[in-house]
């Protein structure tokens, strides 16, 4: 194929908004499309800017809880109510000939198994195809016996799965078998689809209270969901040979309200570079159901702020606490003993620097302001994260900026606002940094060798 067909094939898949996985030697790349692109259509165009913001709401908040009522205060209201969700969505090619399978899939680091909805659900959620397992040439049960089936469940007679999101009634549940199917990935060198077989996923075959638009939503095209961890089954590890225990991601800014596409990486194409103004800091990372960083500290302008760190820390089986890194969350996350600190912080600083009181919002975000002249034009604070080097000595820092952490707003009554995107939630309770906390960095996970990096990055020039 010469250069040109390359790139007018590269530029026909990015107009579709989908570059699924590809493959060049030991590297795999996959599109981390947004989940309110206008190609998936879960997200009705006809929304406000009021409601948009409330749907991206409710998609972090979901990833804490899982029931609707503990997610807002009775004064927000969204059209859009996801149970389990993510910021991004990817696509995924599996099966042989007649029976293969292209679904969409939520791209989730904070779930451990590949899974998705098949043939023969009883329940189901609402999905307009799913997947013909038992017509599948390609398609195996993995027996209870198999090293990949631990924990030791069986279903049917085969191994089996069970995932219970959340720890609140009504329990979000999905359950069914584990098989093994022949999945294609795109090689970015030959533009071939290379077949991967025997890869092991989840097959659901009942599930509960799961939801991936509205409840009375029509037309739902995400099929399940695509797990991150460094669990066994999931497929970075099942894969490792092309993956190394390695993915890279960069995330770019909003533009217009609109998320923008970005790539994720496997492997060898998952590289981190810095220069002499942009040095890449490695920490370390636990990996669990979750990435846990450790967290030991928030400044505002280099002014530490009185926070217990051991609402930080990070306890195996303890999910009420320590900090997680989430892309699938839209914004960061604080406890209250950690987020009422930061508040007051940044509260005193708008008031010594410019005489700026917070002003109700009528949104989620609870420290907003008006919209005053030359906006643009003002100095903001930075946002200091702490974290232990990898030798414990001194502290490693991400510097959050004015983009990381504020934006323009508008509420129900059309009133523009810039608020601090980040939302409190009721101690204990975990950190997370979210997405939108993480634009224009560029993070590597080395899940094998429990490392995270990152560099700044200008990343609307990579996706």
């Amino acid at each position: 194929m010469s250069n040109v067909h390359k790139l007018i094939l590269f530029l026909y898949l990015i107009d579709i908004g989908i570059l699924s996985l590809i493959s060049s030697n030991n590297g795999l790349s996959m599109r981390m499309i947004p989940i309110d692109s206008h190609h998936l259509q879960i997200v009705p165009e006809k929304l406000t800017t009021y409601e948009r913001l409330q749907f991206f709401n409710n998609i972090t908040m979901s990833r804490i809880y899982n029931r609707r009522k503990h997610l807002f205060p009775d004064r927000i209201k969204s059209p859009l109510s996801l149970v389990r969700a993510s910021v991004y969505v990817t696509q995924l090619h599996l099966g042989e000939g007649d029976t293969a399978y292209s679904p969409y899939v939520l791209l989730d680091t904070g779930s451990q198994l590949t899974w998705v909805q098949c043939e023969g659900c009883d329940p189901c959620f609402e999905l307009d195809k799913n997947f013909a397992y038992k017509k599948s040439i390609s398609f195996t049960r993995v027996s209870v016996n198999d090293e990949l089936c631990s924990p030791h469940e069986s279903y049917d007679g085969s191994c089996g799965f069970s995932i219970l999101y959340g720890d609140m009634e009504p329990y979000i549940e999905a359950s069914g078998l584990i098989g093994r199917e022949t999945f294609h990935f795109e090689n970015s060198r030959t533009s071939n689809m290379d077949a991967y077989p025997g890869l092991a996923f989840g097959c659901t075959l009942k599930s509960k209270n799961v939801y991936f638009g509205s409840k009375d939503m029509r037309g739902n095209v995400v099929a399940g969901i695509f797990g991150l961890t460094g669990n066994p089954r999931s497929l970075l590890t099942q894969l490792d040979a092309q993956t190394h225990g390695r993915f890279f991601y960069c995330i770019p800014p909003a533009i217009h309200e609109t998320l923008t596409e970005s790539t994720i990486y496997f492997g060898d194409d998952a590289q981190i570079t810095g220069d002499a103004t942009r040095q890449v800091q490695t920490i370390s990372m636990q990996s669990s159901i979750h990435y846990y960083l450790p967290l030991s500290g928030i400044s505002v302008n280099k002014k530490r702020l009185p926070i217990d760190p051991s609402i930080f820390e990070y306890v195996e089986g303890d999910y009420t606490k320590g900090f997680i890194i989430d892309s699938g969350s839209t914004y960061s996350v604080l406890p209250r003993s950690a987020y009422i600190p930061l508040r007051k912080a940044i509260v005193k600083f708008f008031r010594d620097a410019y005489d700026w009181i917070p002003r109700r919002s009528g949104l989620a975000f609870d420290l907003c302001y008006a919209i005053y002249p030359y906006y643009d034009q003002k100095i903001f604070p930075n946002v200091i994260l702490h974290f232990l080097s990898n030798d414990q000595v001194g502290e490693i820092d991400l510097v959050l900026t004015r983009e990381h952490l504020f934006t323009v707003v508008e509420n129900n009554h059309g009133e523009e606002r810039f608020c601090m995107m980040i939302l409190p939630i009721d101690d204990p309770g975990q950190t997370v940094l979210g997405s939108f906390q993480q634009v224009n960095f560029g993070f590597l996970y080395d899940v094998y060798n429990s490392r995270l990096s990152f560099v700044p990055q200008d990343c609307k020039n990579m996706s």
